[in-house]
């Protein structure tokens, strides 16, 4: 009877458990899917997929696997809690292909269950318009500095009257120039791309896209990628805390840090709910401070989540800011 009770048991499991991982995996996913659409040869494609627990425990992402040797995959963080979420960043390098070309991956979760989910991308690279290099990466930067960096584009397509009509940019805080270096009698054209990242870019890993519009109507525009990592004058550890499990009106707290390479004051720190208090060490000018976080977690259970913006005396610096995240048990 036990023997058989256990096969039971299995069979239901089996029976029922892809289905019932398949409807929270479509709920966790905005998007699985994703085409670049046209892109010049050379180009290094970016794109984030997003994952957002929207179930009522933690999502843990073991692993991933991507589907060419093209693309380069980058995890924001494998733990995610209930009403966090995270970015799974696939780059595609498409300089050793041409036409249609599909990629991706494959992303391992084991937490709450054991689920593969495919993650694709695809495009259709341009042979007669070449990037180099593949995109625009400032690199680490200060925020006081405005760095330029430049690639060159390369058409040889054979349309003598081919031209780039325009340039536009995601955000305002990149600014691109291109000038034309030179044609030769068969149809090839040199483009030199200037491109110039300002002092107002956010703190953080910045992503930002150049949309060049050209005259072709087979295919009138191309995406050029920028990256940059822009340094913060101010340096709080950790920038994310995570509570964990708590129940009903239990205190935590936890120790902040917050530096600069110069001296310093801390001007104000403000919560953006009242269940999170935060209290600084005692006034002073110096490259390092203490901000102890207090935290009591409310009645209602589920996830919760605040922020604390932490402001500083330094010009032009804008709020450093804290994440908290935890689940509140019923």
């Amino acid at each position: 009877m036990r023997r058989a009770t256990f096969f039971l048991a299995v069979w239901a499991a089996s029976a029922i458990g892809p289905a019932h991982a398949e409807s929270w995996v479509e709920t966790i996913f905005p998007e699985r899917a994703f085409d670049f659409g046209i892109v010049a040869r050379g180009s290094k494609l970016h794109h984030a997929f997003r994952l957002v627990n929207t179930t009522s425990q933690d999502v843990h992402i073991a692993d991933w696997r991507t589907k060419c040797g093209c693309t380069e995959v980058r995890v924001g963080a494998r733990d995610i809690p209930p009403g966090t979420q995270t970015t799974i960043e696939a780059v595609v390098d498409t300089t050793k292909f041409l036409g249609h070309k599909p990629s991706g991956l494959t992303l391992v979760i084991d937490r709450p269950g054991f689920v593969e989910v495919d993650l694709n991308l695809s495009c259709f690279i341009r042979g007669d318009i070449v990037l180099n290099p593949g995109q625009v990466d400032f690199g680490v930067v200060r925020r006081s500095e405005q760095p330029t960096v430049s690639l060159t584009l390369t058409y040889a397509g054979g349309q003598p009257d081919w031209g780039v009509t325009r340039m536009q940019t995601q955000s305002p805080h990149v600014t691109a120039r291109l000038t034309e270096q030179g044609r030769t009698y068969d149809g090839q054209m040199q483009y030199l791309l200037t491109t110039t990242l300002k002092p107002t870019a956010p703190n953080g890993y910045f992503k930002d896209e150049i949309l060049a519009y050209t005259n072709d109507p087979s295919s009138p525009t191309f995406p050029i990628a920028v990256m940059a990592h822009v340094q913060s004058a101010v340096a709080v550890s950790p920038s994310i805390l995570n509570l964990g499990h708590l129940k009903p009106g239990q205190v935590v707290k936890k120790t902040v840090l917050v530096r600069s390479s110069q001296p310093f004051k801390l001007t104000a720190v403000k919560p953006s709910k009242d269940d999170l208090s935060a209290a600084s060490d005692p006034e002073g000018t110096r490259p390092l401070h203490t901000i102890t976080v207090t935290f009591k977690a409310p009645r209602q259970s589920g996830p919760y989540h605040a922020d604390f913006e932490i402001e500083t005396d330094l010009k032009d610096e804008p709020p450093a800011r804290v994440t908290t995240f935890a689940t509140i048990a019923p």
